[in-house]
Order: structure tokens, then C-alpha cells, then sequence
């Protein structure tokens, strides 16, 4: 259930709500608390799942398969995609940028159009997202740091409200038992941790109940608006 607040955030109409962090930390649950919010304000919001744009890039993942630099591997029924391009000049070198070029292409056509349009977007996969990817991918933690990756951030909208969700590896992987075969869960958990803090953005914990949560995601967009 929504939870009911003194103020509404009608007055965000043409805003970017973007909910992330690692799978099983209710990105979903609370994009869709988030959009039902929205409805309840008489704001028809459009939902974004915005993580692996791919286009131009896709030759170069063709080529990272046949390297054995791109595989999934899989267990008790359940399949994990891995990228190491630690060893690949090319990719190490290339696939950041076009990358970034299929990224920038999605977020003028599905980000800043609707924006312009008077559109309110709840995001719940987007720049946070590829830059963990990259960064796990290339073996570079402070991927973020670098030019591509400065590149990637400046892709999210001015103004933008942003929330990174979090969880314990242990009680992840009982939640999702999914999650069971994710050999870097604790990596990416850190890629995102390091993200917060290096960028200065609210980390809510998923212990709390989804209804305290979705109250502080929510408190984060109008103390920000």
C-alpha cells in the first residue's frame, strides 16, 4: 500500500525518480510504490528499465562470446551472465565508449524527451547500473572517476532524484535464492556503495519495512524538488 504524506509530489510533474542498487533490494517494489504515488496525485508516470541499451555494441559482445570474455554460467536451474574484459584491449579500450554512445542515444529518445515533454519518469535501471557493470567488467573501481565514466553521469537528467537501495550479500541470497549464483554480489553491492558515497546520493536500507522505505524515497524527491 502507498503510504499517504502531508504533501504531495504533483508539483514534480517533468521529474526523473531513479530507484537502484542490487537485484534483490526491492528496486521494483519501490519504482512501483513510486509510480502508484504518482497516480494517486493525478500524475500519469512512465516507467523506465533502462540497463543494457544495445546497439552498436552489440558486434563487440558478439566478439567478447567467441573470446570466452562474455559466457553465463549456470546452476540449480538458474543461469548468471558474466563480462571479464580485463584481458581484451579492445574491449577494454572500445566497448566503454559505445557503450556510451547506445546509452546516450536511449536517454534523449526514453529520458529527455518525455522530460521535455512534461513527463514524470520512476527509473529503476539507468547510468547507476552501467557504470557497476563496467566497472565489475573492466576491473576498475574507479571507472566512475574516468572520462567514459563521467561521461555516463552527466546522461542523467538535471535534477534528477536518485535513491541506491541496499542489502547484506547473506540476507540477499536468502531473499533470492537466485542470487545464490552470483559470484560477485558483494562486488557489485560495493560498486554501488562506492557510487553513494563518491557522488554523495541517500542510501536506504531494505530492512526497513517497504512502507518506511518507500516514505523516505519519497521524502528524498521533495526535499530535493
Amino acid at each position: 500500500m502507498v503510504t499517504a504524506h502531508p504533501n504531495t509530489v504533483a508539483e514534480n510533474k517533468g521529474g526523473f525518480v531513479y530507484i537502484t542498487g542490487c537485484d534483490g533490494t526491492g528496486k521494483s517494489t519501490q519504482a512501483r510504490l513510486m509510480l502508484e504515488h504518482y497516480r494517486a496525485q493525478g500524475i500519469e508516470p512512465e516507467h523506465l528499465w533502462l540497463r543494457f541499451p544495445f546497439f552498436l555494441t552489440l558486434p563487440l559482445l558478439v566478439y567478447a562470446r567467441l573470446r570466452g570474455l562474455s559466457w553465463y554460467e549456470e546452476r540449480d536451474g538458474v543461469k548468471q551472465g558474466y563480462w571479464d574484459f580485463r584481458r581484451s584491449w579492445l574491449l577494454r579500450t572500445l566497448l566503454p565508449w559505445v557503450l556510451l554512445v547506445d546509452a546516450t542515444g536511449a536517454a534523449m529518445f526514453k529520458v529527455f524527451r518525455p522530460l521535455r515533454r512534461g513527463k514524470t519518469i520512476v527509473c529503476e535501471r539507468f547510468v547507476f547500473d552501467m557504470i557497476v557493470d563496467l566497472s565489475l567488467a573492466l576491473g576498475d573501481p574507479d571507472f566512475h572517476h574516468k572520462l567514459p565514466g563521467r561521461l555516463f553521469l552527466r546522461l542523467l537528467p538535471k535534477g534528477a532524484h536518485c535513491t541506491i537501495l541496499t542489502l547484506d550479500v547473506d540476507t540477499l541470497r536468502q531473499r533470492r535464492s537466485d542470487l545464490e549464483v552470483d559470484r560477485l554480489l558483494a562486488q557489485r553491492l560495493a560498486g554501488f556503495q562506492r557510487l553513494a558515497e563518491d557522488l554523495k546520493l541517500p542510501v536506504l536500507s531494505s530492512r526497513e519495512s517497504v512502507d518506511e522505505v518507500n516514505r523516505r524515497v519519497v521524502e528524498n524527491v521533495m526535499r530535493n524538488s
